[in-house]
């Protein structure tokens, strides 16, 4: 059986695909706790994200690293500020891909 080449845009949508699955439905991942609520995927935390702080952006971004997003968890750590519209984009981003 012969294998076809992915092109470029294929390629993409099928990355677009993973990364989506990582975060919109984490196997064998532990939430991420504030307090007592548990925020086990990325639909609950942008749901939850006005009740972050700026301060909490590192610990945001070690739980999407953890889940396997270095991509986003990177730019949130050189845009501590920023940590809402970052992980708002990469949401609309992915939500397309979710599975």
């Amino acid at each position: 059986m012969e294998k076809r080449q992915l092109n470029k845009e294929e390629w993409a949508k099928t990355e677009l695909a993973r990364m989506a699955a990582k975060l919109f439905s984490p196997v064998g991942k532990n939430p991420y706790f504030r307090g007592e609520k548990a925020i086990r995927n990325f639909m609950e935390l942008v749901r939850s994200l006005s009740e972050f702080s700026e301060k909490e952006a590192q610990w945001v971004a070690s739980w999407i690293d953890y889940l396997g997003d270095r991509k986003t968890a990177t730019e949130i750590s050189q845009a501590p500020t920023r940590f809402r519209e970052i992980i708002t984009a990469r949401f609309n981003e992915l939500r397309a891909y979710a599975p």
